[in-house]
């Protein structure tokens, strides 16, 4: 949507995201990577952060390179999250019968994938693409607020291989 609204040509955005794409995809090991050494915050928390920004920073696409500069921004941002939701809801589920709660938890990771373009469109409709873009930002640094509040420090593990 940025992209038609600043009037770039299609086979510049197509590269643009392409390559954005590319970067989203090579971080998905360094995720892992931080969530295991580090702890799944520094993952999720920069990762949210980093898009929140990156959707503020919308406001700022009125050309090809700055369109490019906030695509990679966000491709970094969300790189660095690949499988944090799974990963928690692996961590959080109970034990003995995850089942009930791991489908619980996709439901609703899905509900929101499902939400989101629906909202954004929504908003854009009303408002404009800035402006939706912005919407999107706030409620992705409440979200990191959230997530600084409510990620647990420690996942207490039971049996001698936890």
């Amino acid at each position: 949507m940025v992209a038609v609204a600043t009037g770039l040509p299609p086979s510049t955005t197509a590269v643009v995201i392409g390559i954005a794409g590319g970067i989203d995809f090579a971080l998905s090991y360094a995720s892992g990577q931080i969530m295991d050494r580090f702890g799944r915050i520094w993952a999720a928390v920069p990762a949210m952060t980093g898009l929140a920004v990156g959707h503020l920073a919308l406001f700022a696409v009125v050309d090809e390179p700055t369109f490019a500069i906030v695509a990679v921004f966000l491709a970094l941002a969300n790189g660095t999250s690949s499988g944090i939701l799974m990963t928690l809801g692996a961590d959080l589920a109970p034990q003995p019968g995850p089942a009930p709660f791991l489908g619980a938890w996709r439901f609703t990771a899905d509900f929101g994938q499902a939400v989101g373009p629906v909202t954004v469109s929504g908003l854009t409709a009303l408002v404009g693409v800035g402006f939706a873009g912005a919407g999107m930002g706030v409620l992705g640094l409440l979200g990191a607020g959230l997530l600084v509040r409510y990620i647990p420090r420690y996942i207490p593990r039971t049996g001698a291989s936890g």
